[in-house]
Parts: C-alpha cells; structure tokens; sequence
C-alpha cells in the first residue's frame, strides 16, 4: 500500500501520507521543529529588554495552546518573485478558511511560513521586500503579516534597542489583526499614503466594535496623516 494512515481529521476523514510526502516531511521537518521551538522558548516567554511585562509576543501562548499555530515550508529556490509573492498570498484565504471561523476563537490562529532557502545574508531585503510587497492586501483582509529573519534591526514598541523579530530561519507570520495593532500600522519607516491604507483598513476593521482607546488614537492618527498628506501635496 503507497499511503499511511496518520489520524482522523476533525470530520472524520483519515489523513494520508505517500512516500513523496514523507520524503518532503524529512526534509521541512527540522525547519518546523526549530521554528515551534523559537515560538515556545522565546517568542512565549517574557525578556528582560522587552521593555514591558508580559510575553514578547501577547499573542503566542494562547495560539500555542489551543493548537492553532500552523506551519509551511515555503520553498524559494528557483522560483520568481511573483510565484514566491502568489504562494504568500494565498494563505490570506487559508487562515480566513480555518475553523473556527468566528467568535473570539477566530482569532487565535496563525500561519507561520518559513523561507529555509533564504540565506540569513540574503534575509534583510527578501524577507522585508516581500513584506512590504504583501502587507497593504492582507491589512485589507483584516489580516497581519509579520516579517522575522536573523538580521531584523525593527526595534520593539517599548524598547528600540530590542530586536523582537530576529528569528533563526527567515519566515512571515500571518495572523488575524486586532485593535492592539494599531502602533505596527502607522510606523514612520512607511510611507505616509501606505500608513493611510492601513488605518483606513484599521478602521473598517473595528468600526463597529466597543470604543477603546485604540480607536481613539487610529481616527486621531489617521486625520494627522491626511493633513500631512494633503500639505505635501
């Protein structure tokens, strides 16, 4: 027989493997491993020069432990910079498709797509490239993408001499946005018309959610942009 039962998947349909597909797993498998291990150790644990208490990243350890961290291996080698920006793409519906589709729990998924091809000198301008090339339709998606790679100089909102988004292997990570992800939508390394964009995308967001705080501070960012905007002009 060429396929092995793995499990069951949640709808009762078996999950099956051929040989080409263990022999893809051998290969990704130690990326993924090391990737989930970062996720765990540093990404779910608080720092020293994170600059606030809490976890360096709020969102992980809830994600982790419901399970809801999926891992890719996206292989770059060979492949133009339209295939490599079309297979990121494509998981803006993917992580939209998984279930749980609403409620809170909606939320608390996340794709992290792991580029092993992409040399850690070769990082800085692929991986921020790309980044730049996508983010603009998955805010518009209601989404966030995240760039981490070993030479990652973005410092974190509390402290810029930390580094939160080195990571061992160059990868975006994908995740719904929240209200909290104001500050990562209007950074002045963007350009203004790109950070009207993404507030206005912010705002279609949560228009009809609670007023907090951070609703307040995306109307007041936004208008102070478009009167930036509108003097350049």
């Amino acid at each position: 027989m060429s396929t092995a039962e793995k499990s069951s998947t949640p709808g009762g349909s078996p999950v099956l493997y051929r040989p080409e597909d263990l022999a893809r797993m051998a290969e990704d498998l130690p990326f993924i491993r090391t990737i989930a291990d970062w996720c765990t150790e540093f990404l779910s644990n608080p720092h020293p020069d994170l600059g606030r208490g809490g976890s360096v990243c709020p969102f992980i350890p809830r994600a982790l432990a419901m399970n809801r961290v999926s891992f890719v291996v996206l292989r770059t080698a060979n492949r133009t910079e339209a295939e490599i920006d079309g297979i990121i793409a494509s998981y803006r519906q993917t992580i939209l498709d998984m279930e749980p589709r609403s409620g809170q729990e909606a939320i608390d998924k996340a794709i992290m797509v792991i580029l092993p091809d992409v040399s850690e000198e070769d990082a800085a301008e692929v991986v921020d490239e790309t980044h730049r090339r996508l983010k603009a339709e998955f805010v518009a998606s209601g989404l966030m993408i995240g760039k981490f790679h070993p030479r990652s100089e973005q410092g974190g909102l509390h402290n810029p001499g930390f580094r939160p988004l080195r990571s061992p292997i160059p990868l975006l990570a994908i995740r719904h946005m929240v209200d909290s992800d104001l500050p990562f939508l209007n950074r002045v390394d963007d350009p203004v018309p790109d950070r009207i964009k993404f507030l206005e995308s912010y705002g279609q967001r949560f228009e009809d959610a609670e007023e907090s705080r951070w609703s307040e501070k995306g109307r007041a960012a936004i208008g102070e942009l478009r009167v930036r905007a509108e003097s350049e002009q």
